[in-house]
């Protein structure tokens, strides 16, 4: 009778046990399938390997481990071994069952706590394209946003010497733009002098369209930041046509819901069916958008076909330009926590730079990047403008063989204007002075 007690007491305890650990296993499971799931989550476990991170992706197999170890040790004389297992296995399925449940509750609810102030800004829908100023007719003028006209007759006024003669058709700019990258609401570190410095600058020259390349703010899922963040671009730039992609920090934690509820209204669309991908049609330039925040990670089977039929049927009268949060090749050092080489992309470069040189990309602009730097490699120019007020990077340590001018501790923008021929580079510091002009042509 004794004995027919414990082996029933033994079943239940065994079964128990694997209920339990299979529970915490589909949890964790779950947690984690969610969380790869988000952009930029893949690539912050590659680029940030952390034991925490390794903790959070394995922890379920702990219990289940446990449990069917347990299960052969019936036989033993000594049972305590056997429970003692169980019991752990019990207990660390609770606590795996419950740190599942918390982290997908975080990065589920979190996000989507607090209300999102509407900014007034001037977005550019993807798949409207970019009008440049000087395209559009005398009709369109508006007195009330400062004039297209005022805004095409300041930018001659700027591109022409005192006493020098009149803009010729070959030096009046077909399209004019601004790109930048990495301001970083929200960072402690962030110099807010200089993002405001830069914005203001902007502002002034009034480019057809500014393009940020990332890292708008510092962790993704704070609503707070997002705020901070569209308060300063309603302030600084309510006028100026804007069209932000998506940074690692942008998506930390599940931020890219706010991101679109910040940048991508009901309504926008664009070619790829995508709000972190796309293409635009700018007139007398074709520029392209990749979803990058790391590395290669969100860059699946789908978004490379994408861009390969996207690159192909690009005008090839027309400058093709390419934009992206991380870079290709570029300048830089080895994080000194993790050993990751912050230089020459050994993701992005084998597995997309030769669609560059096979379609005949004229300029990649992208950041991540805290640095200014101009790069050209087999017929492909690469400029990083990570430079927005995010914490300057360090001296780099690693120089890329591919790089023509570099700008370390200091931040800014660049203008890109499009001309009959060629795009005129000029890398802007903060205050709008030019560090240094390039000509490509095309």
């Amino acid at each position: 009778m004794t004995d027919t007690i414990n082996a029933g007491a033994r079943q239940l305890s065994r079964r128990a046990t694997l209920i339990a650990a299979v529970a915490a296993l589909a949890l964790s499971a779950t947690m984690n399938g969610y969380f790869y799931s988000l952009q930029g989550a893949q690539g912050f476990y590659v680029w940030y390997p952390m034991l925490a991170l390794k903790v959070l992706l394995f922890m379920g197999l702990a219990p289940i481990t446990l449990a069917v170890l347990a299960l052969p040790l019936e036989k033993l004389a000594q049972k305590w071994i056997m429970r003692a297992l169980r019991w752990i296995s019990f207990i660390g399925s609770i606590l795996v069952s419950l740190a599942s449940i918390g982290l997908l509750a975080f990065l589920i609810v979190v996000p989507r706590l607090g209300s999102m102030e509407p900014a007034r800004l001037d977005l550019v829908n993807p798949s409207q394209g970019i009008v440049a100023q000087s395209a559009q007719p005398a009709a369109a003028f508006s007195a009330g946003n400062g004039g297209t006209a005022d805004a095409q007759a300041a930018a001659d006024k700027r591109a022409a010497r005192p006493g020098a003669a009149p803009l010729s058709p070959l030096d009046r700019p077909l399209l004019r733009l601004a790109f930048s990258s990495d301001p970083h609401w929200g960072a402690d570190t962030a110099n807010v002098g200089a993002r405001t410095d830069i914005l203001k600058g902007i502002a002034a020259e009034r480019p057809d369209a500014f393009f940020m390349l990332g890292d708008t703010v510092e962790t993704g899922n704070s609503v707070t930041q997002w705020n901070f963040a569209l308060s300063d671009l309603e302030a600084l730039i309510p006028s100026v046509p804007l069209r932000p992609i998506l940074g690692n920090h942008d998506a930390l934690f599940g931020g890219q819901y706010l991101y679109r509820k910040a940048f991508w209204p009901k309504g926008f669309t664009s070619d790829s069916g995508s709000p972190y991908y796309w293409s635009i049609k700018a007139g007398s330039a074709t520029i392209v958008a990749i979803d990058l925040p790391w590395g290669t990670e969100n860059f699946g089977p789908r978004q490379r076909s994408w861009l390969e039929k996207t690159l192909a049927a690009a005008d090839p009268r027309k400058p093709l330009i390419v934009i992206s949060h991380s870079y290709f090749y570029a300048s830089g050092y080895k994080d000194p926590k993790t050993g990751a080489p912050w230089y020459d992309h050994y993701q992005n470069i084998p597995a997309i730079v030769p669609l560059f040189e096979k379609y005949g990309v004229d300029l990649v602009i992208s950041g991540h990047n805290h640095y200014q730097e101009l790069l050209s490699h087999n017929g492909v120019n690469y400029a990083i403008v990570g430079s927005m007020g995010g914490l300057p990077d360090p001296e780099p340590t690693y120089r890329s063989p591919w790089s023509q001018w570099i700008n370390v501790g200091g931040y800014g923008w660049l203008d890109v204007n499009v001309l009959p021929g060629r795009l005129a580079l000029t890398f802007r510091s903060e205050t709008g002075e030019a560090r240094q002009s390039a000509t490509i042509s095309y």
